[in-house]
């Protein structure tokens, strides 16, 4: 009898242990690199703009810096062109920009200042995560 409960519970574990690993991370991790007055996050060929602003979130959030309500900013304009493979950067402080809510998540990098709030980013998390992405 102990010896079913514990495969069984084993059983359960293992079973469980894909759903505990769906994080908030797009499928596959987005590299991350701290520079001065912020972090740039490389481009994301699958998810685009969603799967960057997402990467940001996540980064946010786990620096001890993202409060819900705490905004991203996009800190240095990205060259509007089809097939833009730059990483963006990314900052939490606003010094310097002409902040500005993003309207168009496709466009959003093409100029500085564009933010959102650290919760918005992650809801785009949930999203990528609901389209099987």
């Amino acid at each position: 009898m102990k010896r079913n409960l514990c495969h069984s519970l084993m059983a359960l574990a293992l079973m469980a242990a894909p759903a505990m690993g769906q994080s908030l991370h797009p499928q596959h991790d987005l590299q991350i690199t701290p520079v001065t007055d912020g972090f740039l996050v490389e481009n994301d060929g699958e998810n685009g703009a969603r799967g960057m602003w997402c990467a940001a979130g996540v980064h946010a959030k786990a620096s001890g810096a993202g409060a819900p309500q705490q905004r991203i900013y996009v800190a240095e304009a990205r060259t509007p062109g089809l097939g833009q493979r730059d990483p963006v950067k990314f900052t939490l402080d606003p010094s310097g920009l002409t902040p500005q809510s993003v309207l168009l998540i496709g466009a959003s990098f093409r100029q500085a200042g564009t933010s959102m709030s650290v919760q918005h980013a992650l809801s785009l998390c949930h999203a990528l995560r609901g389209n099987g992405r």
